[in-house]
């Protein structure tokens, strides 16, 4: 009583699925989500963040949410180890920071890397995937320019992610040289 009635359509963070659900795209989204869909979800996978509202990539800053850290190194880069792949996984459900910050620190080199590949294999798909609309009838694909414009929000977003992470591992080379 006496506010104005408000409804949400969906996760403001990430413009994808409202894209997808919806057909509009809001660019004033601060978020999108990082696009790593090749993780096989567990449980513990989803009590370390594998969400797509969690695991974002921050459009202006290039910052990567704390989740996909902790998928991806769980998931890819301690999967061979599973000791440690256990530890980092018991310091998380136990509030221990220290340890898991120090596995962090350990592996951050093999998980900024694979964050890398990552990044970079799918700026290259988006790339593919706009190019295909070059040449295209508006006024037989409608959604064209719409889709495009998602592509390049979400590309942008990838590019400042890019910047972040390229000097994240090449300061990393230099340290662990």
């Amino acid at each position: 009583a006496g506010s104005p009635l408000r409804m949400s359509y969906g996760d403001p963070t990430n413009p994808s699925v409202l894209f997808a659900k919806y057909g509009f795209l809001d660019e004033s989204s601060p978020a999108t989500f990082c696009k790593i869909m090749t993780i096989q979800p567990t449980p513990q996978l989803k009590d370390l963040g594998l969400d797509f509202s969690r695991m974002l990539f921050y459009k202006e800053s290039g910052d990567i949410s704390p989740e996909v850290w902790d998928v991806m190194l769980y998931s890819q880069v301690l999967g061979s180890d599973k000791n440690v792949q256990q530890a980092f996984y018991d310091a998380h459900m136990n509030g221990d920071a220290e340890t898991k910050n120090n596995i962090h620190q350990h592996y951050f080199p093999q998980t900024a890397a694979a964050l890398q590949k990552h990044v970079d294999t799918f700026i290259e798909q988006l790339d593919e995937l706009s190019a295909k609309g070059d040449g295209k009838d508006i006024n037989e694909h409608p959604r064209l320019p719409l889709i495009l414009r998602h592509n390049e929000f979400v590309k942008l977003t990838f590019l400042n992610v890019k910047r972040n992470l390229d000097s994240m591992v090449g300061q990393s080379v230099e340290q662990y040289a």
